[in-house]
């Protein structure tokens, strides 16, 4: 098949198709799994693919309250920072067949809270950096996003003394934090332009310093190696990395890999999807759940079962499983390197 002709296909593919096969979810089998699934993979997502499409044929018509659920099941990925609430939260409106009242996905999931707590880094790195006036404005602004110093606090301690290399590194970080806080910049746009400009000063000045550096690699946007998303459930233990590199001097001298943290998403997901499969299978005793309060929890939200009921519960179930798939194929790849 040839490039126009495949992007012909997705044209005409509707925006859950679109999202089953692309390469952050089943697509990842394709892309990131070979050894695990070899000369299956195609059959494998095919199989996928054919199975939901007949569930949604059979869902049909698809009501607007049904439309607005299936955006915010799209929009979920497992490595939200409120995975848990917000499966919850969808499986009670598919039960009830309202819209979620959570904002679920990536940043329209961020709350109040959790955006004063990016601030409150970003501030304090800010303060940091040296000033020929005695007071900035950034303690205003701190009163009301850290109020009572805990952060500060601790992201001083990570830093240690002032220095100029850490000094140029800590601007570099703001620079990121700054491009996320901004809501990303559109490529071309007067953010995008005044960020590549000072990247690339920033840069040259740092490798006068610090030839060869892991850290700087690290902190590159592009090539998305210092991709710290906001919404990412990691996101802030990735900052500390980040802002400890820099105190130290060495990237991950304080804070090295743990090499489980994919495993133990992978468990956390699988206690909802058991439950929820479990519920589409008819499977109705909890006797082999890994969690039995969950189990009970979202049969109840999920109800009676009906057409579209299957398909946005199967569908959930769907673009999550490759994600739990893939994290855990990663820690096991991480725990086999280390221990060789």
């Amino acid at each position: 098949m040839t490039s126009s002709s495949v992007d012909e296909e997705n044209a005409e593919r509707l925006d859950w198709e679109q999202e089953l096969l692309a390469d952050h979810r089943w697509g990842r089998l394709r892309k990131w799994l070979p050894e695990s699934y070899g000369p299956v993979d195609e059959k494998r997502i095919s199989n996928e693919h054919t199975r939901l499409k007949k569930l949604w044929e059979n869902a049909q018509p698809i009501t607007k309250a049904a439309q607005d659920i299936l955006r915010s099941i799209i929009a979920l990925e497992i490595c939200n920072w409120n995975l848990e609430e917000s499966i919850m939260s969808l499986c009670k409106a598919i039960g009830t067949k309202t819209p979620p009242r959570l904002r679920i996905g990536h940043s329209y999931s961020i709350t109040e809270e959790r955006w004063k707590r990016v601030w409150a880094y970003y501030l304090t790195l800010r303060k940091w950096l040296p000033s020929k006036g005695r007071f900035t404005g950034y303690e205003t602004l701190l009163k009301i996003c850290d109020p009572d110093g805990v952060i500060q606090e601790h992201v001083l301690n990570m830093l240690g003394n002032s220095t100029e290399l850490k000094q140029l590194y800590v601007e570099r970080f703001c620079l990121n934090l700054e491009h996320w806080l901004g809501g990303y910049y559109p490529e071309k746009s007067p953010q995008m332009k005044a960020y590549e400009a000072a990247v690339q000063k920033l840069e040259n000045e740092i490798s006068k310093l610090d030839h060869d550096s892991e850290l700087l690699e690290w902190m590159r946007m592009d090539g998305r190696r210092g991709w710290i998303e906001l919404c990412h459930h990691k996101a802030f233990r990735r900052f500390d990395i980040h802002i400890s590199s820099i105190g130290s001097g060495k990237w991950r001298k304080d804070m090295p890999l743990r090499r489980i943290d994919g495993l133990e998403r992978a468990e956390t997901v699988e206690k909802y999807l058991f439950a929820i499969e479990a519920w589409i299978n008819g499977v109705e005793t909890s006797q082999n759940a890994p969690d039995k309060a969950v189990f009970q929890s979202i049969h109840e939200l999920l109800g009676e079962k009906d057409d579209t009921k299957l398909f946005l519960a199967s569908l959930l179930v769907s673009l999550l499983r490759p994600q739990q798939l893939a994290a855990r194929q990663r820690a096991e790849r991480r725990a086999r390197s280390h221990k060789s």
